[in-house]
Formats: C-alpha cells, sequence, structure tokens
C-alpha cells in the first residue's frame, strides 16, 4: 500500500468520527458548567452575605 493510498482511504473511513464529535460537545458542555457553577457561587455567596447582614440586623 503505497502513502497515497493510506491517505485515500483514511480520509473515506468515518468510523471514529461520531466518537470526536461526541467529545468535542462534552468539553463545550462541562466548560459551560464549570464556568457557570463558579458564577453562581459567587451570586450564592453574595445572597447569604446580603441575608446574613438583614438577620443580624434585626437582632
Amino acid at each position: 500500500m503505497t502513502f497515497l493510498q493510506f491517505i485515500s482511504k483514511f480520509h473515506r473511513e468515518e468510523s471514529g468520527q461520531d466518537l470526536v464529535e461526541y467529545a468535542l460537545v462534552l468539553v463545550a458542555v462541562a466548560t459551560g458548567v464549570v464556568a457557570g457553577s463558579a458564577t453562581l457561587a459567587g451570586d450564592f455567596a453574595t445572597w447569604m452575605a446580603t441575608l446574613n447582614a438583614k438577620i443580624n440586623a434585626l437582632i
């Protein structure tokens, strides 16, 4: 098998394409979850601090 035949066969074969696409989608979703959870954690901490200040003001 020559190099040109090998490249031609490799280009036609799509057996692992779905796995790569699913892996890329998984990476994109995981990145969004990590970024979103960091933002949500900051917002939750601010909300808890505000709630704590209001409770302490009432006591």
